[in-house]
């Protein structure tokens, strides 16, 4: 320790180090640029991440730039920040549990671990009674894809087509897209098949019928039987498919899939990375379609911010894998940090009553979606629930031809008025390989998740912007159908 008078004190007295400390801010950026042009030398960039503006603070359904521009977040983070940003319980919360303690280790409990897991048991639905925690979405998918190969002593999985479920490499092998996001990384791991996704706008089993006739289904049952042993260990799938565009199954869809695996004893993994603890208007998507899943993948929603997932199962199962060996644990698995602050999340979003807010001014946003359908030629459909909703843009309501330019005017627009929609890149190459890509990832579909405590006034203020943006793209890109003859 150095003593009082010394050169080293001296070196590091409050005045010094309040000029060094000014030198240095004076020295960073001030602009969005700026920081861009920093981050370029040192942050390893993909297409994933060109976002224009820098984000410096937020506040509830609002986020402000390093610039100062204000922008309304109608992506809620990254689908995270589902209280709106800096909700004042939950930084309380946090910074309360930080002067603690912050990480422990696999070995030991956490009575936050413990009392979050109760929590998440009195909300689910029986049987899911037991969790274990991680940081990531696609950790509790990978964890789960261990669980049903632990627990039935079977490696096969049945997903679907255009789900996503994550960036490790078990996750993304049974995430059903090809592209960039498989090209170059080599054979994935064995025994995913895939089967045909329950998308009625653009479905090539009832697209031409009033209501769906369950051919995907079929067809997914002809999948398992005549490409698999018959018993996979499990069914991957995402309740509300929001990556691949807002893909809402029907709940017929939903219902006879679940009676196909039953009868073969396969396992019903439902992935609720996006959908968990509110977002939808119940506390998981699962519930709009009457069925209680097997096992239950969160993250998102969960933590609130912070980074954290779970899995969710009945007593049995749990209770068998262990007895057979399973171990999920890593380095953050129930850290004390950040399952405190998951459940100060849980109790605002229970305490402030968001899961029906949720619903409530879904059912408002949703009615105004639906009038923009009714209006714009250049809207196919409007769909979701709660408040994970979107609009398709297409060429033409005939042709149902995928408006990618439509969707890139519309998200620029609201960016240059202050709304924040991920902005879909103006595609230069459009050959047919990157147009399939394009649609396969939803990227003609205006994906709306505002945090779920936005009220009717704000929907209002947004919905200003983003009708506006697409009076704009239905000026540029519209094409009229030709006449049937």
């Amino acid at each position: 320790m150095a003593l009082p008078n010394s050169p080293l004190k001296q070196r590091l007295s409050p005045s010094k180090i309040s000029n060094l400390r000014r030198r240095i801010m004076a020295s960073l950026p001030t602009t969005n640029k700026g920081w861009l042009e920093l981050g370029n030398q040192y942050l390893l960039r993909h297409p994933m991440r060109t976002a224009p503006l820098v984000p410096e603070r937020g506040e509830g359904l609002y986020m402000w730039d390093v610039e100062g521009r204000r922008f309304i977040d109608f992506q809620s983070g990254q689908l995270c920040v589902t209280l709106g940003h800096s909700h004042p319980d939950y930084v309380k919360a946090l910074c309360d549990q930080a002067h603690k303690i912050i990480q422990v280790g696999t070995t030991f409990i956490a009575p936050s671990e413990v009392l979050l897991a109760k929590k998440m048991a009195e909300i689910a639905p029986d049987p899911l009674q037991k969790s274990f925690f991680a940081c990531t979405g696609s950790e509790s998918n990978e964890m789960a894809l261990r669980l049903v190969r632990k627990y039935t002593d079977r490696f096969e999985v049945i997903a679907l087509m255009r789900g996503y479920h994550g960036q490790s490499y078990g996750s993304a092998s049974i995430t059903g897209r090809g592209g960039m996001l498989r090209e170059g990384y080599g054979p994935m791991p064995t025994g995913a098949s895939f089967i045909p996704t329950p998308y009625e706008y653009r479905c090539q089993f009832c697209r031409d019928e009033a209501c769906c006739n369950l051919g995907c289904a079929d067809a997914a049952e002809n999948v398992i039987d005549s490409s698999t042993s018959g018993r996979p260990a499990a069914f991957f799938f995402e309740p509300l498919m929001s990556a691949a565009g807002q893909i809402v199954p029907s709940k017929e869809w939903i219902q006879r899939i679940v009676e196909i695996c039953r009868e073969r004893d396969i396992l019903t993994v439902a992935d609720e990375a996006l959908t968990c603890f509110g977002r939808t208007g119940k506390w998981f998507a699962f519930e709009h379609f009457d069925f209680v899943p097997d096992i239950v993948t969160c993250s998102k929603g969960l933590g609130g911010a912070v980074p954290l997932c779970a899995v969710m199962t009945s007593t049995e199962i749990a209770d068998a894998a262990v007895a057979k060996g399973f171990m999920p644990f890593s380095s953050h698995a129930g850290d004390p940090l950040l399952c405190e602050t998951g459940l100060a999340n849980l109790e605002i979003v229970d305490r402030e009553n968001l899961v029906e807010n949720a619903r409530v001014v879904g059912n408002y946003f949703m009615d105004r979606l639906k009038v923009m359908e009714e209006t714009y030629e250049i809207v196919g459909e409007a769909r979701g629930l709660g408040l994970c909703l979107g609009l398709e843009l297409v060429t033409d309501k005939q042709s149902r031809e995928p408006n990618f330019d439509g969707a890139a005017i519309v998200t620029e627009y609201c960016y240059e008025n202050g709304l924040w929609l991920p902005i879909v890149p103006r595609m230069l190459n459009k050959d047919p390989l990157s147009l399939r890509f394009m649609e396969l990832s939803g990227s003609q579909v205006l994906r709306f998740m505002p945090p779920i405590t936005i009220t009717e006034a704000q929907i209002d203020e947004s919905l200003e912007i983003i009708e506006a943006g697409v009076r704009i793209a239905e000026e540029r890109t519209a094409r009229v159908a030709p006449a049937v003859v």
